[in-house]
């Protein structure tokens, strides 16, 4: 399956994902949520400060986050093979959606979490492919702290494909 070239840098991966039809008030409120999840997965993984007490303290909000997280699962999310950038989103899925339909994506930004982020999106093409369709959508901007967390994420998800490369 082929995936289109993003105009930014971008990663592959197979991520859950699926797209809702929401109000202004859901979408702001998704929103709220992204900013603060997108806050967490920016955050550096080799912290300078290595102490056992804060490494406990880390361990503890971690489990409570996911015990939360879990009692709220997103609805709908399929597991999809994406290319995520810095603007825009491509992926596969069954379903064709008309260009310049409005949505509200839903992305797990790994298997191992129940972390979401929630993003508004707008469709800019939709191609068939594979017994499927091949999807392209962008968002508005974010906001400069979620945009920069957002670029930093995509950033180490980037870096970390190219490394599997070599």
């Amino acid at each position: 399956m082929n995936l289109p070239q993003l105009d930014t840098a971008s990663f592959d991966a197979q991520l859950p994902i699926a797209l809702h039809q929401c109000d202004a008030q859901e979408t702001a409120r998704a929103l709220l949520e992204t900013r603060l999840a997108l806050a967490i997965l920016a955050t550096p993984a080799d912290s300078a400060d290595n102490s056992p007490q804060l490494q406990r303290l880390e361990a503890k909000l971690d489990l409570s986050l996911e015990l939360a997280l879990r009692a709220h699962p997103p609805q709908g999310l399929r597991l999809c093979n994406c290319r995520i950038g810095l603007e825009s989103l491509a992926w596969h899925q069954q379903d064709a959606l008309p260009a310049g339909s409005q949505w509200l994506l839903s992305l797990q930004p790994g298997l191992d979490s129940a972390l979401s982020l929630h993003l508004p999106v707008v469709i800019r093409s939709c191609q068939p492919q594979d017994a499927g369709h091949v999807l392209l959508a962008q968002w508005p901007a974010l906001g400069e702290a979620m945009q920069q967390n957002w670029e930093r994420w995509v950033f180490r998800g980037h870096r970390q494909q190219v490394g599997k490369r070599r």
